[in-house]
């Protein structure tokens, strides 16, 4: 448990760069799923949150970070799974991955 923790904490702070490449975001898919839900919480905030949206923009666009918001989703709670959908669904474009990640959340 006490090494567990240590790497969450080291990993959880660059789960946007590991969200970047092909081996990083199925790093930050396995973070994720193994995250506290306290943690799981600090990063919807960072994520969801109106502070920073060009984070889930960037999460968006990128053909590795999708997947890691699609592994976010399947962690959160029901009412923050529809909140989260909801930035989802205002941020999608034709030029990013929104209509795919709403498609894989809608068959989970």
């Amino acid at each position: 448990p006490a090494q567990r923790e240590a790497m969450l904490a080291a990993l959880l702070p660059r789960l946007l760069a590991l969200s970047r490449s092909k081996h990083g975001s199925n790093v930050a898919e396995m973070v994720l799923m193994r995250a506290s839900p306290p943690q799981l919480e600090q990063i919807r905030g960072q994520i969801f949150g109106t502070e920073q949206p060009e984070q889930l923009r960037e999460m968006m666009s990128s053909p590795f970070g999708n997947y890691v918001l699609q592994a976010l989703l399947r962690q959160l709670l029901p009412e923050q799974h529809a909140a989260a959908l909801q930035r989802i669904e205002a941020e999608t474009s034709s030029s990013n991955f929104g209509r795919a990640i709403i498609a894989a959340a809608a068959a989970a």
